[in-house]
């Protein structure tokens, strides 16, 4: 019987940890907020929702298939923390010691792998929680497929969108390729606010339905829909980098079988011997075991 599965945006709590923890260091001086953040976040999610299906994705590094199209795409982020560096591979290994499947695929972001898996996992019947708090992934949303954003509690589903974002779960792809997104360096389409994409997205399906009729743009009972017209006809090449950008790949490359995904546990043994090197004997005490 299809169970539901738990796809979780690890980075983001890899990085939420960091900086949301006091320093912290190993016996050795490393430094280990995060990879402790990370843990303690991990086993409450366990605790909580007991999945008997979930996987931890994670960013391969900084250069990805979207540097190659954009090379500006992320430079405004800089390079990450020196005390977080050394924290990356931590963290991934306590996720493994923890008895999570993992995986990560160079030249391709944890947001695509989670979209990869997501396309497998309806295919087989599954239920779909994607776990995170990232609004790029409301695009993957649909029957069947919800995200759960674990740092507030919040759940979100096909049917919450248009209320929180003004568009359709389909549509966000290219409400994000109108607007762009500062915090990716994503362009967008210049003038074109949250409000105005919105107000175009009510009026036409997509993002190609709004340029095969350019001309409808300037009767729209919008605030400047004339100059709406000019500004999309100046970004045309703009809006359509954005969309690439913005959109997931759902064909992308990933190592994990399905029946990867079971969880059963920690190996105890494997577990202690990490916490107990780093410093992290209170992930340990509470993590399910085998």
């Amino acid at each position: 019987m299809p169970q539901t599965a738990y796809l979780i945006d690890t980075m983001a709590y890899v990085f939420r940890s960091f900086f949301g923890m006091r320093s912290m260091s190993a016996p050795d001086g490393t430094p280990i907020n995060a990879v402790f953040g990370l843990g303690m976040t991990l086993q409450k999610f366990l605790s909580d929702h007991q999945p008997r299906m979930v996987a931890c994705c994670f960013d391969a590094g900084a250069k990805t298939f979207r540097n190659e199209i954009y090379p500006a795409y992320k430079a405004n982020r800089g390079d990450p923390p020196e005390d977080l560096v050394p924290q990356f591979d931590l963290c991934r290994e306590l996720v493994v010691r923890m008895g999570f499947a993992t995986v990560m695929t160079p030249g391709f972001e944890a947001d695509d792998l989670i979209a990869s898996l997501t396309a497998r996992l309806r295919g087989r019947g599954h239920e779909v929680v994607i776990v995170s708090g990232d609004k790029d992934l409301v695009q993957l949303l649909e029957p069947g497929v919800r995200i759960y954003n674990l740092a507030r509690d919040e759940w979100w589903d096909t049917e919450g969108v248009p209320e929180r974002m003004g568009v359709k779960a389909s549509q966000v792809t290219d409400y994000l390729a109108l607007t762009g997104d500062a915090a990716d360096n994503i362009p967008g389409v210049r003038g074109v606010g949250p409000k105005a994409a919105a107000a175009l997205l009510s009026e036409f399906e997509d993002l190609a339905a709004i340029y095969a009729d350019l001309d409808r743009v300037e009767t729209l009972p919008v605030r400047g829909a004339k100059s709406l017209r000019q500004k999309l006809e100046n970004d045309f090449e703009s809006a359509m980098l954005s969309r690439k950008l913005v959109g997931l790949d759902c064909t992308a490359p990933c190592d994990l079988e399905i029946d990867d995904l079971g969880y059963s546990g920690a190996d105890s043994a494997e577990l202690e011997a990490f916490t107990d090197k780093w410093g992290l004997k209170r992930v340990a005490d509470r993590t399910p075991r085998r």
